[in-house]
């Protein structure tokens, strides 16, 4: 079965989210154990992420669906994490 437009974002922001968290998790891991920054695990999910985006815009093309709030909220929300990623990643080991 062929997932919905809004399935489809849905998945986007579970998965932005969850990178999100991770991001999250390896700052504070990095804090308390004094470490460098490990960034894969968010790396991969942010991937997952925009993978299922690009799924979501080919359907709204080829349908020709309208841009929902939904859908918004979802690439709005991958662009956030995306930018607090790529933030972090810019800084190296001297982000803290």
């Amino acid at each position: 079965m062929t997932p919905t437009i809004e399935q489809l974002a849905m998945q986007v922001l579970v998965t932005a989210g969850t990178a999100k968290e991770s991001l999250y998790r390896a700052i504070a891991t990095a804090r308390e154990q004094h470490q460098s920054l490990e960034l894969s695990v968010c790396h991969d999910q942010l991937l997952a992420a925009h993978k299922v985006q690009t799924q979501m815009m080919a359907k709204i093309a080829a349908e020709d669906l309208p841009v929902t709030i939904l859908i918004n909220h979802a690439m709005d929300t991958l662009m956030a994490v995306q930018g607090n990623y790529e933030l972090l990643e810019a800084l190296g080991p001297d982000w803290h």
